[in-house]
């Protein structure tokens, strides 16, 4: 099919360049029309009487129309050209036929008098390979029948008793259709009352009895509900924006999925849609779509995910392999599998595995796991030596790996999470070169969880998934509340088993894990009946301040701390070689093996704390600059992340906000959307500057991405923290918590002209209780820092 007269419109042009990149991937076809050209003509008596009205003028649909076949065209939609302006009943339900018949292997070439190459413009799928799904768009009058059903208003349409069914497009008859075809088809309806589509959608599901998990071919986004208007083709407008930033990567989808999910693009529309109603003092719009009852479903093809490609950028942006991101998805629901596994990694990536060294502290864990052993362990040397069972002293179930941040605690208990754990199996080819004859010996059910953010009931939610899914049990019923005390009576009741907690320094409340799921775990498998079947593996952080009463269990037993930081010489000479280990790895052909010694000795020898991480940052920073081997390392986290920010900044200045920013991230990390703002408000541009653009967040987060992990939030979109706690401690202080919630607030709620939300983003209906939390800590501190200097000088 040709475009508009003269040859290929705008849109065609567009589309040409989107689809050379398409490859070999689906092919969509779309129908985009509308028609708003009606008279500008007074009702008669007659109409007055019956209650009915001809229809207005809609002077906005046509540039709107314009504009998304544009976008469409551009995130590789194939329209056809120009889209179909003003058509009749018969010309539109033409083309809609001509599209469903290039689905079926009918020809798809327009012909004259059908719109094939008319005075307004031809618009259809274009020849070509069969498609693999539709797309139906329409703006203008929507109508209501007696029967309640939807209709569209095309040129001509009449809508008085008798006449609505010969000049307009029955909306249920279009759903029909469709249903009863081999394509899935995505309605796109700009329309007063297009949620009606979605309602009669439901009438049919009931009638035809559907089961809740059958294929659906139809799927409808509205621009209103069922009983309320659309405005001046603002959907159509917000749609074809939405498209434009999915193209530009702007919308920030998550890597992991090849297609864009219609609820995702259902809410974006609307969050667009949202600002641009609180900008005209119009109501707060309500997008509706087609539900999904399935939890899981893939999403149909309708339009590509740019962020899902082969490119090894998408790897980079998303922090890690895309084939873990991949394989976490069918894991347990708290297990965190990327955590474990980057951290055995000893890389943000997960690539290859580079984890080295620890030969002493791996003997002692496998120690602690062997059942013979019943938890003790023998004399070694260094940090094996300190943490070793003292004679006569009780056998304890539990092993607390502890060290300053950065010291390699997650990588130890991530190794033998990898090893043990069967949810990990896929990951052991990659993991066992890398820790030599390291074989944790577990007979029972492993349960593991990364408790960064987690209450102590979220993590006993998530250990009672994982023993069902491993014992083959059906979930044991959990009342709110009873998720702990459920666990320990599962746990009495087995033979054995390995509950593993990591950053139990970092979850929500980390006294509260301590004394109400940490210790009660611990007495429990003291009091088994079976001496050491139940055992307890624990990382965190020696902030003992913050649970004294695991300090104090672990004070009257000796076999309890495996701790990570030197202390001796002798320590910090077993830390020298570790560390030479790694670097090798990591430094590979790039500096020799007496300059890689020097490196590592030195580390050993200056490093506050977390030499691992200092390692691997500082491993980073060779690599990337080409450094001096010979020059002073850093002595701390800090040091070598200030250094490499430093570099960082000098080609970007906009890089340093957005990391403070990503600095004050909660829970598995903040979007885009809010980074941006955040850094804005921090940063605004100086005089003369211009204003950075949501795209200059993107490409800092890019370039910052050795330091960035993600996850995937309720709408799909990506979310960003940093890859370890002690950044984000390093960075956040340079914002203001209460300047983090105003940004917030201000970004995700704009008002509505009845003071309402606009919309509202899932993290910020999350977290901004807690933003409010801190921010009045901060003015409280304020308060206290100014009473104390007026104090001073009285």
């Amino acid at each position: 099919m040709t475009g508009g007269p003269g040859g290929v419109g705008p849109a065609a042009e567009a589309e040409s360049g989107a689809e050379s990149d398409r490859g070999s991937g689906p092919v969509v076809y779309a129908l985009v029309a509308g028609a708003g050209e009606f008279p500008r003509l007074l009702p008669d008596e007659a109409e007055r009487a019956e209650g009915t009205a001809r229809l207005g003028p809609l002077p906005s649909v046509g540039p709107a129309v314009r504009e998304l076949a544009t976008a469409l065209a551009r995130a590789g939609v194939r329209t056809g050209g120009d889209p179909l302006l003003e058509p009749d009943r018969a010309r539109l339900r033409a083309r809609w036929e001509e599209l469903r018949g290039a689905g079926e292997g009918g020809d798809c070439e327009g012909g004259e008098g059908e719109g094939g190459e008319g005075e307004d413009g031809g618009q259809g799928a274009g020849a070509g390979a069969s498609p693999d799904a539709l797309i139906l768009h329409f703006a203008g009058h929507g109508l209501r029948g007696a029967a309640g059903g939807l209709y569209l208003a095309p040129a001509g349409a009449d809508p008085s008793r008798g006449r609505i069914d010969a000049t307009c497009v029955s909306v249920r008859a279009l759903l029909d259709e469709a249903e009863n075809g081999e394509l899935p088809v995505l309605f796109l309806l700009d329309v007063c009352g297009a949620g009606q589509a979605v309602a009669e959608q439901q009438l049919q599901d009931l009638a035809a009895r559907r089961e809740q998990d059958g294929v659906r071919n139809a799927w409808v986004i509205g621009a209103a509900t069922a009983d309320a208007a659309a405005y001046g083709a603002r959907f159509t407008a917000a749609t074809a924006a939405v498209l434009h930033r999915l193209v530009s990567g702007t919308l920030d989808l998550d890597p992991v999925l090849a297609y864009v999910p219609v609820d995702a693009l259902a809410l974006a529309v609307e969050r667009e849609l949202g600002h641009a109603a609180a900008e005209a003092g119009l109501p707060r719009p309500t997008v509706v779509r087609t539900p999904s009852v399935a939890a899981s479903t893939e999403p149909e093809p309708f339009l590509r995910n740019p962020a899902h490609t082969g490119d090894p950028r998408t790897a980079l942006l998303a922090g890690m392999d895309g084939r873990l991101r991949d394989f976490a998805l069918t894991c347990a629901p708290g297990l965190d599998p990327l955590h474990f596994a980057t951290r055995a990694a000893g890389n943000p990536a997960a690539r290859v595995f580079q984890f080295s060294g620890r030969t002493a502290q791996l003997a002692r864990i496998e120690e602690f796991l062997r059942p013979a052993s019943g938890g003790g362990a023998g004399a070694g040397a260094g940090a094996e030596g300190r943490a070793g069972r003292r004679a006569g002293s009780p056998v304890s179930p539990l092993l607390v790996v502890t060290g300053s941040p950065g010291s390699g605690k997650s990588a130890l208990l991530g190794v033998t999470v990898c090893l043990a754990h069967p949810e990990l199996a896929p990951l052991l080819p990659a993991v066992l070169p890398a820790v030599g004859d390291f074989d944790p010996e577990v007979p029972g059910p492993v349960l593991a969880v990364h408790a960064r953010r987690l209450t102590g009931a979220q993590a006993a939610a998530s250990l009672l998934h994982q023993l069902a899914r491993q014992t083959g049990r059906a979930p044991v019923p959990c009342p709110p509340g009873e998720e702990v005390a459920t666990l320990l009576g599962e746990l009495a009741a087995a033979e054995s088993a390995l509950v593993v907690l990591d950053a139990l320094d970092e979850a929500q409340e980390p006294e509260a894990v301590v004394n109400r799921l940490l210790l009660p775990l611990v007495r429990a498998a003291e009091a088994h009946p079976v001496p050491g079947a139940v055992k307890v593996l624990v990382g965190t952080r020696p902030w003992w301040e913050t649970f004294p009463e695991l300090h104090a269990y672990a004070g009257g037993r000796g076999d309890v701390l495996l701790e990570l930081d030197p202390v001796t010489e002798e320590d910090r000479l077993l830390l020298a070689g570790d560390l030479a280990s790694y670097l090798r790895k990591l430094l590979v052909q790039r500096y020799s093996r007496t300059e890689i010694r020097r490196i590592a000795d030195r580390l050993a020898a200056r490093a506050e704390g977390g030499a691992f991480l200092v390692a691997a940052l500082y491993a980073d920073h060779l690599l990337t600059t080409g450094g001096d081997a010979a020059a002073e390392p850093p002595s701390g986290i800090g040091e070598v992340f200030d250094m490499d920010l430093r570099r960082l900044a000098a080609g970007d200045p906009w890089i340093e906000p957005v990391l403070q920013a990503v600095g004050h991230a909660l829970g598995q990390g903040m979007p885009l959307t809010l980074v941006h703002a955040v850094a804005l408000a921090h940063r605004p541009p100086g005089p003369g500057r211009p204003t950075p653009q949501l795209a200059d967040t993107r490409r800092a987060l890019e370039t910052a991405a050795f330091y960035l992990r993600t996850a995937a939030d309720t709408d799909h979109t990506v979310l960003y923290r940093f890859f370890h706690q002690a950044l984000a401690d390093r960075t956040a202080p340079a914002i203001r918590a209460g300047a983090v919630a105003d940004a917030i607030r201000a970004a995700a709620s704009p008002p509505g002209p009845d003071g309402g939300a606009a919309f509202t983003l899932p993290y910020a209906e999350r977290h901004l209780d807690q933003y409010a939390v801190r921010e009045q800590l901060d003015s409280r501190s304020e308060i206290i820092r100014l009473f104390e200097k007026l104090r001073r000088k009285g």
